[in-house]
């Protein structure tokens, strides 16, 4: 697989509170990694959340790397027991300093054994599975404009531009405790997998992000970095992330 990741600060924002990572080489037990965190607080508490999250997450997973993982679930529920570790490292930190205070992340989480994909996932950062003929986002997100979707006061179009788009109701940090999504997914009929963060979705729909691949030469790095350019093209109003890992 080739993989490849890189966080824009946008158009507007004066501080960047995303953050990334990559690997295609193992981390503790697990043959490859790929994250998205956007974090969420004070003067510099997003960027310190967001950034604690990844860094805690492969701790755990090196601190684990000797466990005996026998089936699939298994799998996603190591990845579960790494966002419970990022999240109680971040609440405790949140006591610890008042300037830290309420601070959180949103966090997506994928790895891939033996083309499936096992996820992990809080918050309104995304992952989508792509081929030529169609776009798959696999996440569901844990905010305030999916949940009045769901219940039929918005339509899709009206949630890109709803005023409290960026509300979350799930982050990794905020709470002692923190709800996670799992699932896994067959990659056999899948050419790209994209994750990224709620500065690319706000900024393009599901359709836009599909055409921009398909336009591409097919190489990682180029969809990435036509992704982001889009995305500020059309306001670049939060910070980018952007990971794509192309089987």
């Amino acid at each position: 697989m080739q993989a490849i990741g890189k966080v824009d600060i946008g158009r507007k924002r004066v501080r960047n509170e995303d953050a990334i990572f990559v690997s295609n080489s193992p981390i503790g037990i697990l043959p490859n990694l790929y994250i998205v965190a956007d974090g969420m607080g004070g003067h510099k508490a997003g960027s310190i959340a967001s950034g604690l999250a990844i860094s805690s997450f492969c701790e755990y997973l090196e601190a684990h790397k000797h466990i005996d993982i026998k089936t699939r679930e298994d799998v996603t529920i190591l990845l579960k027991l790494g966002i419970r570790n990022a999240n109680h490292v971040i609440y405790e930190k949140s006591k610890q300093d008042e300037a830290y205070n309420g601070m959180g992340t949103t966090m997506t989480v994928a790895t891939v054994i033996e083309d499936i994909v096992y996820l992990a996932h809080v918050g309104d950062t995304r992952l989508y599975l792509m081929n030529e003929g169609s776009i798959f986002q696999a996440t569901t997100d844990h905010s305030l404009v999916q949940e009045m979707l769901e219940q039929g006061y918005i339509s899709e179009n009206e949630t890109r531009a709803h005023p409290q788009r960026h509300i979350i109701t799930r982050a990794v940090g905020t709470y002692a405790k923190v709800k996670i999504d799992t699932v896994m997914f067959d990659l056999s009929k899948v050419q790209y997998m994209l994750l990224c963060s709620d500065g690319l979705t706000s900024m393009l729909s599901n359709e836009e992000i599909h055409e921009c691949v398909r336009r591409s030469s097919g190489e990682a790095e180029e969809i990435v970095d036509s992704l982001i350019e889009k995305a500020n093209a059309k306001g670049g109003m939060d910070n980018i992330a952007v990971i794509i890992v192309k089987k």
